[in-house]
Formats: structure tokens, sequence, C-alpha cells
């Protein structure tokens, strides 16, 4: 049964991490067009126009929550110690409940707070480009969902093997 998991998690996991990729590389391409858009704009034209700067800092919070995704999944996030646990998967399961649990006391107060915090922006317009700005900030709770469900992927894998090869018997 856990294998499956292991297997369900870590597809979903991987599914994410191309979505965040998507998500990540599109803002950031949208930022940096807006920007040059602004920067013509302004200098050649000598009219930028407002909206421009709305878009580019809605596109860098985007790419900054898909890409924070993304470095988790791929172990790029900063940490202040990495732990060699090759080859020990009581140590490894271990090492990774107390991973979960710091990314859980992380990620806790924003799932708690998300419901309001969006219920409140989405009553709002943003000031240029009129968007409900639920539709802006979404990707921060999205993007703790996401960090989450890789959190379970490896914390599944680390189970499997322990359950397989280091349970004590």
């Amino acid at each position: 049964m856990i294998v499956a998991i292991d297997r369900g998690l870590r597809a979903l996991s991987r599914a994410l991490d191309r979505l965040c990729t998507v998500i990540a590389f599109v803002a950031l391409h949208v930022m940096l067009l807006s920007v040059l858009l602004q920067i013509v704009a302004r200098y050649v034209f000598h009219a930028p126009p407002a909206w421009t700067e709305e878009l580019a800092r809605y596109a860098m919070i985007w790419s900054a929550m898909a890409g924070a995704a993304m470095a988790y999944y791929r172990g790029a996030d900063p940490v202040m110690m990495k732990f060699d646990t090759r080859g020990l998967p009581g140590r490894t399961l271990f090492m990774q409940s107390i991973e979960a649990v710091a990314v859980l006391t992380l990620a806790a107060p924003v799932f708690y707070y998300a419901p309001g915090f969006l219920e409140r922006h989405s009553h709002r317009i943003t000031e240029t480009l009129e968007w409900n700005s639920a539709a802006v900030v979404v990707i921060i709770p999205a993007s703790f969902v996401i960090i989450v469900v890789h959190l379970a992927a490896r914390w599944a894998r680390a189970l499997r093997d322990f359950v397989q090869q280091g349970a004590p018997r």
C-alpha cells in the first residue's frame, strides 16, 4: 500500500513541478516584457502606460511563488545544513519527519489565514488593470499547497524505504 501511495504522490509532485515551471516561465517573461515595454515607452515615447508596472509586479509575485515551489521540489531551496542519510532509511525517515514539522509550521498560518485573505481580496479590484485582486494573490496559498504535496511525496518515499529496507524486525 505504501508503494502505491509513494508512486501516486511522486507522480502528482512531478506534475505540479511541471505546472510550476510553466507558470514561472510565463510569469518571468510577462514581467520582462512589461518592464521592457515600460522602458521603451518612457524613454522613446515619453509616455509610459501605468499598467506595465502593475503587471510586472503581479508577474513577479507569480514567478517568485512558483519558483519557490520548484526550488523545494528540486532540493534547491536554502537550507542551513544538509545531512547525508544515504543507505540509512531510519535516519532518512527521522530527518524527513523533522523537515515535515518545520514546513508544516511555516505553512499552517498561511493555510489558516488564506480563506479570509482571499475573501478580502475578492472584493478588491487592482488599480490600473482592473483585475480581481484575489486572482493575483491566490498563488501564495496555492504555492504552499504544492510545497506540502512535495513534502508528502518526500515523506512517503522515506517511509517506503524504511518499511522495505530498514524496518526493525
